[in-house]
């Protein structure tokens, strides 16, 4: 009898690998923790975590507890939750912390290992919010003070409907309480409009906001990608921005937030992964002659060195920028340089990494002494001046005296009983004419052609603006107020 003998040759798939052993925390030498401390883990938590708009509606607060695996690398994975608190705030708590990946790992016998981490993450309780059918509703006394739905002085209700993300979604309505009944008494139309700029990567760019918050810059505004994705979000108040200011990473992290009070803002910048990268202060001049001083207090390199502190020491600054010679295309731009006591000195350098655009500059505390710039196949442009928004001749005295002059009101509207004010959007040209003009907020035609007229005589008496000694074209938006004595 013959026997089959048979052999069996099994091949193991090359993506089967040993799974790393991941360690706890006291099973290591140094334990993994949060580059710079919890300390700079709390300042970025603070900036991301969003509570959910229905734990606001319930007024909640409580503590969901997370754990994920540091990595070698310093990036966190499985993430779980240890501690519930309720599924929207759960899921809000995973998102922000599958966002931070700035984290020194763990070492055990000198080598870098993987640690299990846990963490923390709190929702603070609030006053309930009335969120209804998508329509967050405040109650407002005659004066539009906020006040409790069931206060006795209550005379107003503001209806503004936002998404779950906080994102306007339709008109802000305000009603009256006339006879015990909510009477329709002013409404502030919903905008969606195209930026005329794309982003950086050439895509569309949306703005929403109210119509009252767009043209007279009172109120929210954000913008968004063509998926709906918050870039940026803004908020201002009686024609200034008021903090917070918010700027977004691709991965829905914060870059960058400013905090604005009478003078200066304050504000501190992440890179991608979480870690943080600079605080700095910002003093700002007037409006029409803005003047801007930059102080920096600390900065830290995307591995996590800080190489500024208490405002002293060497940084280097990383950004996509459009090239040059090739408006279709990123390059990357290096700026770098010295700071000594919050201010720039000495030589500070930019340079494009396509080579298409180069600037050296010269700074004694903060001050910039002469600089040299040069665009591909180009001469060098020397300077000795910041750089500059478009001044009207004089500033503003002359533009108030100017405009007191030759503003005409016309009489039409003057027998109507007409006022209000008509904004007109131009661009200041570099020999200082004026082009491309719009009236981007109207009252009505007789008053937006007189302010169009008005702003049409302004051409010429302009100085341009400056940007690296060399001048440049720049949009501006101005208000033409017609007030009846």
């Amino acid at each position: 009898m013959r026997y089959l003998s048979l052999f069996f040759l099994i091949l193991v798939p090359s993506w089967v690998v040993a799974q790393p052993q991941i360690y706890q925390s006291f099973e290591v030498d140094s334990a993994a923790q949060p580059r710079g401390g919890i300390g700079a883990f709390n300042t970025f938590l603070t900036a991301n975590l969003r509570k959910p708009i229905m734990a606001q509606v319930s007024g909640v607060g409580g503590v969901v507890v997370l754990t994920g695996v540091v990595g070698l690398n310093g990036y966190i994975s499985d993430v779980q939750v240890t501690k519930k608190l309720r599924p929207d705030c759960d899921r809000e708590a995973i998102r922000v912390f599958k966002l931070y990946n700035a984290w020194k790992p763990a070492r055990k016998q000198g080598e870098i290992v993987y640690q299990r981490v846990s963490m923390p993450i709190i929702f603070k309780p609030n006053a309930p919010l009335a969120y209804v059918n998508g329509k967050f509703i405040t109650y407002q006394d005659a004066d539009l003070n906020v006040l409790p739905d069931s206060n006795e002085r209550v005379r107003f209700k503001e209806v503004n409907p936002l998404d779950t993300n906080g994102i306007p979604s339709g008109d802000l309505v305000l009603y009256k309480l006339v006879n015990s009944k909510w009477e329709e008494y002013a409404r502030d139309s919903l905008v969606y409009k195209r930026n005329e700029q794309p982003g950086l990567s050439g895509e569309p760019t949306y703005t929403i906001g109210h119509q009252q918050a767009l043209l007279k810059l009172n109120g929210f505004i954000c913008t968004v990608d063509a998926t709906g994705k918050l870039l940026t979000e803004t908020n201002y108040r009686i024609g200034k921005l008021a903090g917070p200011q918010i700027t977004y990473h691709p991965n829905g992290a914060v870059a960058k937030r400013h905090d604005y009070g009478n003078d200066k803002q304050m504000i501190l910048s992440w890179y991608a992964n979480g870690q943080i990268q600079q605080v700095q202060e910002r003093f700002i001049g007037d409006v029409l002659e803005s003047s801007e001083i930059d102080k920096v207090t600390a900065f830290w390199d995307s591995s996590g060195r800080q190489l500024v502190k208490n405002g002293t020491g060497w940084a280097q600054y990383h950004q996509s920028v459009k090239s040059y010679t090739d408006k279709n295309r990123e390059t990357l731009l290096v700026e770098q340089g010295h700071y000594k006591d919050q201010l720039k000195q000495g030589t500070w350098t930019g340079l494009y990494a396509d080579g298409s655009y180069f600037y050296e500059e010269n700074y004694d505390k903060g001050v910039l002494i002469a600089g040299k710039s040069c665009i591909a196949r180009q001469d060098t442009v020397p300077y000795e001046l910041e750089d500059r928004h478009p001044i009207f001749s004089g500033g503003m005295p002359a533009l108030k005296q100017f405009l007191d002059k030759h503003l005409f009101y016309p009489i039409s509207a003057q027998k109507d009983r007409v006022s209000g004010q008509v904004v007109v959007s131009f661009a200041v040209c570099t020999d200082g004419t004026l082009c491309d003009y719009a009236v981007t907020q109207s009252i009505r035609a007789d008053l937006d052609r007189e302010a169009l007229h008005v702003v049409k005589k302004m051409s010429g008496r302009w100085i341009p603006g400056i940007q690296r000694g060399k001048k440049v074209q720049v949009k501006y938006y101005l208000p033409i107020n017609f007030n009846l004595d």
